[in-house]
């Protein structure tokens, strides 16, 4: 609300400013032809930059829809709004139709945004990182759990950060092992979590966490175990230096309460914030460029998804092979709907992503590896920038 707010006062102040009447003007000729153009090459924002394709969308759309409210409520004339017509598959792993391609409609003039295409540090560049991380003097051992804990599970920090006590229960005979019919290196721990998520707030804790939608994600068996053996172990000796700073033996046990997160600093037993978990994987050690907590997230997704296709190679070494390879082909339709489900089944609910959109980068990231064109994944995801807005979602 307070997004949608400020876009549309940024909205109010251009009209005025510009001396332009919100109630009569044109969509093609003023939104996006003055509003819109200024916005883009930087004469409408405060540092006179260029501001991102996102953020002039989202401004021109929230104009826009003011100008719809008011013709609703008969404050102003009807207006044209071009629109263009696109073809898309809105992948989810909620809807088993989401496969099927529809038909949805978006303005036209948006600005193309130009997407990010995903490289990563070598797995020998990753490793050496994470020594260097393991090896920090007095907090090294805690710090590689949260990094591993991060590059296994494709947590956000800030989640990472507000990881309980109890997220992962106490007993591992109340472990919900998802797959115990294999063997132990492949099993894994169904994990909720609700405190730091992304997306609505649904309220504050005692801690100042806040309290987001809830999500199950996947933790591999053996990396409980180390959680667990932390929690018991670690984690308690941290907590002690915390609870002794109390004066009375009844401070001493609130300080005991209180502290309700899993990772706790050894030194002092104070929580680990997100900015902290920032720090010790970017700035402590040295690091490869451009790594980051959220660029392990995408880490994660892409190597999971390379380790699927693997079991695949029989496909896909003949989809290579094939001369004069097109989007129809029995065979690209077959490795489309093999990679639509890794994504949907198995990626996407991991990464509680609410829209496919986000997920095509580790297609583009896929097809790169398998040095295959591009322009084939163009049929069966949302490629489109224009209908964004429609499909909805983010990650």
């Amino acid at each position: 609300m307070k997004n949608f707010a400020r876009s549309l006062c940024n909205a109010l102040e251009w009209a005025e400013q510009r001396g332009v009447d919100l109630m009569t003007c044109d969509y093609t000729t003023d939104l996006v032809g003055r509003y819109q153009k200024e916005m883009v090459e930087g004469d409408w924002s405060a540092g006179h930059r260029n501001l991102s394709a996102s953020t002039v969308n989202a401004r021109v759309d929230i104009a826009l829809e003011f100008q719809e409210w008011a013709q609703d409520q008969g404050l102003r004339d009807p207006f044209v709004v071009p629109t263009v017509t696109h073809n898309v598959v809105t992948g989810s792993h909620r809807n088993s139709r989401s496969h099927e391609a529809k038909e949805v409609e978006s303005r036209l003039g948006k600005v193309k945004v130009n997407k990010r295409s995903l490289s990563f540090p070598t797995h020998e560049e990753i490793e050496d990182w994470r020594r260097r991380v393991k090896a920090y003097p007095g907090s090294g051992e805690t710090d590689v759990l949260i990094v591993d804990l991060i590059l296994n599970t494709a947590i956000r920090r800030e989640e990472a950060a507000c990881w309980r006590v109890d997220t992962l229960p106490r007993d591992p005979k109340d472990w919900k092992i998802l797959n115990a019919d294999q063997p132990e290196e492949f099993q894994s721990v169904s994990v909720s979590l609700r405190y730091g998520t992304k997306g609505q707030q649904l309220g504050i804790d005692e801690s100042g966490d806040k309290i987001g939608p809830e999500g199950e994600i996947h933790v591999p068996l053996w990396l409980a175990k180390r959680l667990h053996e932390y929690r018991e172990a670690t984690r308690v000796t941290a907590l002690m230096k915390k609870v002794k700073t109390g004066r009375t033996v009844q401070e001493q046990k609130r300080l005991q309460q209180e502290s309700v997160h899993l990772f706790l600093q050894p030194q002092t037993g104070e929580r680990y914030n997100g900015e902290q978990i920032y720090t010790l994987w970017s700035r402590r050690v040295p690091r490869p460029p451009h790594w980051s907590p959220h660029l392990g997230r995408d880490w994660w997704a892409c190597t999971h998804l390379e380790e699927r296709m693997a079991q695949h190679t029989d496909l896909v070494k003949k989809v290579l092979a094939t001369p004069n390879l097109n989007p129809d082909h029995p065979l690209v339709l077959q490795l489309r709907d093999t990679v639509q489900t890794v994504i949907q089944m198995e990626i996407q609910p991991q990464l509680r992503h609410r829209s496919s959109q986000t997920t095509e980068i580790y297609l583009q990231w896929l097809f790169a590896k398998l040095r295959m064109p591009l322009s084939m994944t163009r049929k069966w995801v949302e490629l489109d920038d224009e209908t964004g807005s429609t499909a909805g979602g983010g990650a």
